[in-house]
């Protein structure tokens, strides 16, 4: 990763959470409302920068582990989504016959 944790923070929170939706602009969260430790994996990979990465960690300036509070909105508005998605399939066939 070439971009500083800051800036992956950015990069990352241009999109919605999908785990607890939390809105383009906030942290991830944890399921009792803390503002979790590292962003969730589907975030993530929607940033092109970041596809490769295993995890990022949500900068101290987020504050990890503390009630999630509302950010305030984006001053940009995120730009649309130009790649196509990836399909990962699993497939199972019986082995009997």
């Amino acid at each position: 990763m070439d971009l500083t944790p800051h800036q992956a923070a950015l990069t990352v929170e241009r999109h919605d959470c999908p785990n607890y939706d939390a809105p383009a602009g906030s942290a991830c969260r944890t399921r009792d409302g803390k503002t979790a430790a590292k962003y969730h994996t589907p975030r993530f990979v929607l940033a092109p920068a970041l596809r490769e990465e295993l995890e990022i960690p949500v900068p101290a300036d987020r504050h990890p582990s503390r009630t999630w509070k509302q950010s305030p909105a984006l001053a940009i508005a995120p730009a649309p989504r130009t790649e196509r998605p990836v399909r990962i399939g699993y497939a199972r066939t019986s082995t009997a016959r």
